[in-house]
């Protein structure tokens, strides 16, 4: 029983840190949002660096009977090229996933407005809503299309906000089931 409970208590305790640590970087994206994506940023430029003197490290001493050798080559070039800029200007990275997004909004609002000018015509009642829902959808990707970079600040922060309330969630979660520890050890028995 001893055992039980000193297990159950490291996995509890282990949670709360877990918690703990998210509740931070939540806090850390909603109050440094720039910073964030800049780290991203310079993590994914570095990671394509290195993607790319993979490829000419292959070139240059992989065995030359491989097919795809010249391949290699231009990989590993604009591989670097890419990695560089981004490194140099990492929030640009975050400025092209903001606006793939906000493209992908138009589209997936415009969607919505057909569909519901459609059931409009089929005199379905919910197509009002649906109407409304395409609107906003619509508007929101030609707002993050107009500025990314300020958008990307803010979907950084609507982010932190979720990993913020998820921790406390979890953490009010372990709490329940703190409280009820002798409960559960006996359950398990």
């Amino acid at each position: 029983m001893k055992a039980k409970r000193e297990t159950f208590n490291k996995i509890i305790y282990g949670s709360w840190i877990s918690s703990l640590l998210f509740l931070a970087f939540g806090i850390f994206l909603f109050a440094k949002p720039k910073m964030a994506n800049s780290l991203i940023g310079y993590f994914v430029g570095g990671l394509i660096l290195v993607s790319g003197a993979v490829s000419l490290f292959n070139y240059f001493f992989a065995k030359k009977e491989i097919k795809y050798i010249n391949f290699e080559l231009i990989y590993g070039i604009i591989t670097i090229i890419a990695g560089i800029a981004i490194i140099f200007n990492p929030l640009s990275i975050s400025s092209i996933v903001t606006l793939g997004l906000g493209i992908w909004m138009v589209i997936n609002g415009i969607m919505k407005l057909n569909t519901g000018i459609f059931l409009k015509k089929c005199k379905e009642e919910t197509w009002v809503i649906l109407l409304f829902i395409g609107i906003l959808t619509l508007l929101s990707g030609i707002l993050l299309i107009i500025n990314p970079f300020k958008s990307t600040m803010i979907v950084t922060q609507v982010v932190g906000v979720f990993v913020i309330v998820y921790a406390i969630l979890d953490i009010m979660h372990w709490l329940l089931v703190k409280k009820r520890s002798k409960e559960i050890i006996e359950f398990i028995k």
